[in-house]
């Protein structure tokens, strides 16, 4: 138990946030402290029930230890969740508008690329051609820089569509179905 709490831990630190997906396979490979603790008895109490008693209390120990770190864990992900609240219900327009702004960023890119910046170099071209002058192209946008941005926000899109179909409470106004 101790390694899997530990491996979700450094797996967390060490990949952002994916620890419990990469924590199991962390603390397969981190022996249990308590695992060590009864080798450790083992082999320096040689009488049976003092080594009962000792095994007991390490058991206790970490039981308490892990108790403790859970609850501090808990504490953390209530503070979090406050905070989330706030925010969610502030009416504060620069928190409250980024995604919907990120996503005509997104868009405005889009009909850049792919419309404006090809007709704009065939009107060059052709417009070059009747005057004999050479127009330079017009730069192109790196779309791979924004796809993930893009991609993501229709994920997000997907999940608030979904709440507000089946009724989820506080998804948003909107039609809200009765649910089944």
């Amino acid at each position: 138990m101790a390694g899997g709490i530990i491996g979700s831990i450094i797996g967390g630190v060490l990949t952002g946030g994916a620890g419990p997906a990469l924590g199991a396979g962390i603390g397969a490979a981190i022996p249990s402290i308590a695992e060590i603790a009864k080798v450790i008895v083992d082999r320096t109490i040689p009488d049976p029930q003092k080594k009962a008693e000792a095994q007991a209390e390490i058991e206790q120990a970490l039981t308490a230890r892990e108790t403790a770190l859970t609850a501090a864990l808990q504490a953390q992900n209530e503070q979090q969740n406050a905070i989330n609240l706030a925010e969610a219900q502030g009416n504060d327009r620069f928190s409250s508008r980024w995604r919907p702004a990120l996503g005509w960023a997104c868009v405005a890119a889009f009909i850049y690329q792919f419309l404006a910046a090809p007709m704009v170099t065939w009107l060059g071209a052709i417009i070059g051609v009747m005057l004999g002058v050479a127009f330079p192209a017009p730069p192109t946008i790196v779309v791979s820089d924004f796809m993930p941005v893009l991609i993501g926000m229709l994920g997000l899109g997907v999940m608030r569509t979904y709440e507000r179909t089946t009724g989820v409470p506080g998804a948003a106004p909107g039609p809200q179905p009765a649910r089944r």
